[in-house]
């Protein structure tokens, strides 16, 4: 993907989700999202015939109400948007009325992993794990690079990259509040 940016300057990403009923697999057709940014903007998405939806958004970390008629709302905290990057995630909902409960505020880590020279580093591990060790959060890069780990909560992190068995780089990185997405580029010095 193209890294675009808004008429402020800000990187632009892509969110690409497909939305299913959590039991049977089906499509949500016609589900609504509402995409609450963090200064309280209200974005309105609707899904398609397949229950897929896609919209581009400066780099950032949002909240996502999902709604359909005959299925509990799901709220999902904490999604990143990474600049010049397609995130594509999936999501089901459960068939029932009423709302689910809120989750525990939360944001994003992501960003792109490099060699030395530059390189996109593929298919390593990102791993967080908070010093209290009550949250723990891992992913892996894709050929790209890119990485964002979803629903950070506020703790003290150590963010590391490893190749199997190997760590390769170890970063400490803390997170004290849920405004804003966390971008954290690595470059590696060895591979």
């Amino acid at each position: 993907m193209e890294a675009r940016t808004t008429p402020s300057g800000e990187q632009t990403g892509s969110l690409v989700m497909t939305l299913l009923d959590r039991r049977s697999s089906v499509p949500l057709a016609g589900a609504r999202i509402n995409c609450v940014w963090r200064e309280g903007r209200i974005s309105r998405l609707d899904a398609d015939a397949k229950g897929n939806f896609r919209t581009t958004l400066p780099q950032g970390v949002y909240d996502l109400v999902i709604s359909a008629q005959g299925y509990l709302s799901l709220l999902v905290r904490g999604i990143g948007v990474l600049g010049g990057y397609e995130q594509h995630l999936t999501r089901g909902l459960v068939p029932g009325e009423g709302q689910t409960a809120e989750g525990e505020p939360a944001t994003a880590i992501g960003g792109f992993v490099s060699d030395r020279l530059g390189r996109a580093v593929g298919n390593v591990t990102i791993h967080a794990n908070s010093e209290s060790g009550s949250n723990a959060y891992t992913t892996r890069t894709d050929k790209s690079g890119a990485y964002v780990l979803h629903g950070v909560v506020p703790d003290m992190y150590d963010l590391s990259v490893r190749s199997m068995d190997r760590l390769l780089i170890k970063e400490h990185v803390p997170i004290s509040h849920v405004r804003h997405f966390v971008r954290m580029d690595l470059r590696l010095i060895q591979v």
